[in-house]
């Protein structure tokens, strides 16, 4: 007799704790998910914008600004000549304003115009 009471408290007790992780378990996803969208508002990652289609880099984000990124090469000496079109980590994507834009692997999510420029410019090979 003791041996079934055993069972049965084990049988209960397993299914507290099951109903308890169903309980639980959304709100820690959901935690996990807003924290992760958090980290990246603060990173400075942008959402896409409206239509799917990539924001530019705005010249006053906090990456844009470490690297002191400009949108016309011309614009800086400290260039010297070099802009995202010849940079290793540019790949065209569109045309953007009557200007070719295109993705750089320092500013993920965004696109950078082909003659902008900024100080982790890296010849292309």
């Amino acid at each position: 007799m003791n041996n079934s009471n055993m069972n049965r408290r084990g049988f209960f007790s397993t299914l507290v704790k099951v109903a308890g992780a169903f309980v639980v378990a959304p709100t820690v996803i959901n935690s996990v998910l807003t924290s992760t969208a958090e980290a990246q508002k603060k990173r400075g990652a942008a959402p896409a914008a409206a239509g799917g289609a990539m924001p530019m880099v705005d010249p006053n984000d906090a990456v844009a600004k470490a690297v002191k990124y400009v949108e016309d090469f011309k614009k800086t000496p400290d260039s010297k000549g070099n802009k995202c079109l010849t940079c290793s980590f540019y790949a065209k994507k569109e045309t953007r304003n009557g200007k070719e834009a295109g993705t750089c692997t320092i500013f993920a999510g965004k696109l950078v115009y082909a003659d902008a420029w900024c100080s982790s410019w890296n010849k292309k090979a």
